[in-house]
């Protein structure tokens, strides 16, 4: 029996590209529309400061399934990805900080290209972790942009992230105030652990997209209830999962401003 591939982060970025990855998670998520295609609500452990979470999905139409296993502690995460066929057994094993990065920042790739205001050519990230870079990459790929506003708890490192999108030919800038930062943003995407919110919803365009992406957990609120109030609609991956995950509308919909049933 030949050994089972495994891929490491290096490998990962070498061989994936945003744009393909996009494309590929919109292919995916039309056949999950469309009963195609099944994912797993995320599943966890927790005890003494370590979690182990889980997540699998099923995609018939290229006749494989895959899992997502990690670990969250105090210093940081640590992934594992499996993908299985019924042919092979298990196919290949993979790396998953960089996969996941990548899937995160496609999902809001997609959500830019499908409504995001008209010529939007203003957009902000608020959040300097691992998911920055990665979605200055899916905004510049989605948008003509002219203005790209960074804001992160440390200055210091809200540079670093729009330095790096500079030498990409990113009109990236960093910002010290998160309030200027979201003034006249046509896109706002939030990539953070905040268990408070990173704007005054109130300062937001009228039009604007807003990409909420940390609050992962019911104690996490990167948006206040403000922001959840003003939108026209809102969207999830998994309007079942966003109950018990999505920190933003869980707040909002306990202080009397978000109603479960218009997600």
């Amino acid at each position: 029996m030949s050994p089972v591939p495994h891929f490491t982060e290096e490998q990962i970025a070498e061989l994936c590209d945003l744009e393909t990855v996009t494309d590929w998670l919109e292919r995916a998520w039309r056949d999950l529309g469309a009963g195609e295609a099944a994912t797993t609500l995320r599943v966890r452990a927790a005890a003494s400061g370590l979690m182990g979470s889980a997540m699998a999905a099923s995609w018939p139409r290229h006749q494989v399934v895959g899992g997502k296993l990690y670990l969250t502690h105090p210093d940081g995460f640590a992934f594992l990805v499996g993908l299985f066929s019924p042919d092979a057994g298990l196919v290949a094993t993979f790396d998953g900080l960089g996969l996941t990065a990548i899937r995160t920042a496609a999902a809001t790739a997609l959500a830019v290209r499908h409504l995001a205001p008209p010529d939007a050519a203003t957009a902000a990230v608020f959040g300097t972790g691992i998911q920055s870079r990665p979605h200055l990459e899916a905004l510049a790929q989605e948008l003509p942009l002219k203005d790209l506003r960074v804001w992160g708890r440390d200055p210091g490192k809200a540079e670093e992230v729009a330095a790096w999108g500079r030498d990409r030919g990113i009109p990236a800038r960093s910002m010290a105030d998160s309030d200027e930062a979201v003034e006249g943003a046509r896109v706002v995407a939030t990539v953070t652990s905040s268990y408070t919110p990173v704007f005054d919803g109130s300062l937001l365009d009228p039009a604007a997209l807003v990409c909420a992406v940390g609050s992962t957990k019911a104690d996490r609120q990167e948006v206040d209830s403000t922001t959840v109030q003003r939108a026209a609609f809102v969207v999830s991956d998994s309007a079942e999962g966003a109950r018990t995950e999505a920190g933003d509308l869980i707040h909002a919909a306990a202080d009397g401003l978000f109603d479960w049933d218009s997600l």
